[in-house]
């Protein structure tokens, strides 16, 4: 049956089911919900399942066409998602080398995200321009052609206008499948002619026992990446390649020298910090997890860094409650304003509460 490996998604899972089961799959489906809940999941399982060659009710994984739509080369399965877009013939060679590595990486673990560092990320008018070039033939391969576009928010207006134009006069033989975790942020226009399949947050016990069963982890740290993942199991994933404890140990040291007024020892550990990508999004997970437990502190006494408790009460003693809310909310602009490429040293400067003019340089962004 499919989706039968998805955690969680009854509601969706019954849609679609139903919707395969009956041959009445919608055109365009527009999967929507918070970031790492399975709507990639689900949208790649059913693209395999269109195009399996296999005689089953769910893709068999086996055959020709699934080994090539896993690893993202078959001719008939359109991938957009946001991407950097050079300017010069070399940059664009070294991106699409980048790229087909990144495949690679994510075809053994689907729950990766790209990650491109710094750079501004689009889905603009030339990505849809050539995909609009490619599903002008009928399918190579497969019975049907397959579009995923991924984060589809991160469209340009002038590509969501010409995607637009596709949606409205479609191939019979293309199925389109769309997600994002920021619906709203879609044209009106497209929302209306796409299916609307919401997936759920997942519950921290789903997300915790898929960590230990299904990944290995212990039940402890296990814990503490469903917190700090917001129980979202392809974020928590994202983690686990990390040492978290030693990163949550930082992010402790970086707000313990913020609170201390060591400016020297703050701006020196954020210099490292940026330096390497995607760290400077994990710290400030981390800030954002250790605050909290300061605000639990204070209303409940339960925390999620319970062996590192002793520390932090001392910590939460220092600061009132008015300033531990600033801190929240400058942790997360800093969280948002990393999310849109603004510098990642601005950013934790930002988030640990350094001079004024520095936080207001976010601000301007």
């Amino acid at each position: 049956m499919l989706f039968e490996n998805l955690i969680g998604q009854s509601v969706a899972k019954k849609i679609l089911r139903q919707a395969w089961t009956e041959d009445r799959l919608a055109q365009s489906y527009l999967f929507y919900g918070p970031d790492g809940v399975g709507k990639e999941l689900a949208a790649m399982e059913l693209i395999l399942a269109l195009n399996c060659q296999s005689q089953s009710d769910q893709p068999c994984r086996q055959c020709n066409s699934c080994h090539k739509t896993a690893a993202y080369i078959h001719p008939d399965f359109h991938y957009l998602f946001p991407r950097p877009h050079p300017s010069s013939d070399s940059d664009k060679r070294k991106l699409a080398e980048e790229i087909s590595e990144m495949l690679k990486e994510k075809e053994a673990q689907p729950h990766l995200a790209f990650n491109f560092g710094s750079r501004p990320t689009a889905i603009s008018i030339d990505d849809i321009r050539e995909l609009q070039e490619r599903l002008g033939f009928l399918p190579y391969e497969g019975k049907r052609k397959a579009v995923l576009i991924t984060g589809v928010e991160a469209m340009t207006t002038e590509a969501a206008n010409a995607f637009l134009k596709i949606l409205e006069e479609p191939s019979p033989t293309t199925n389109f499948i769309l997600t994002t975790d920021r619906p709203n942020a879609l044209l009106p226009t497209i929302l209306s002619r796409c299916q609307k399949v919401r997936f759920e947050p997942l519950p921290q016990e789903a997300v915790i026992k898929s960590l230990v069963k299904d990944h290995g982890q212990n039940p402890r740290v296990a814990g503490l990446l469903a917190e700090l993942s917001g129980n979202s199991l392809g974020r928590a994933l994202q983690m686990t390649d990390q040492d978290l404890l030693a990163e949550r140990d930082l992010a402790v040291k970086l707000l313990l020298s913020a609170v201390n007024g060591q400016q020297w020892e703050m701006v020196e550990a954020i210099d490292q910090i940026a330096r390497d990508r995607g760290r400077p999004a994990r710290i400030l997970e981390m800030l954002s997890a250790v605050v909290s437990d300061l605000v639990h502190l204070k209303v409940a006494g339960k925390i999620l860094n319970a062996d590192r408790q002793a520390e932090l009460s001392d910590l939460g003693k220092r600061i009132d409650q008015q300033k531990l809310s600033e801190m929240v909310r400058a942790i997360e602009k800093a969280r948002i304003a990393l999310e849109r490429n603004v510098n990642p040293r601005l950013c934790l400067l930002s988030a640990c509460n350094t001079t004024q003019g520095e936080q207001d340089a976010i601000t301007s962004d």
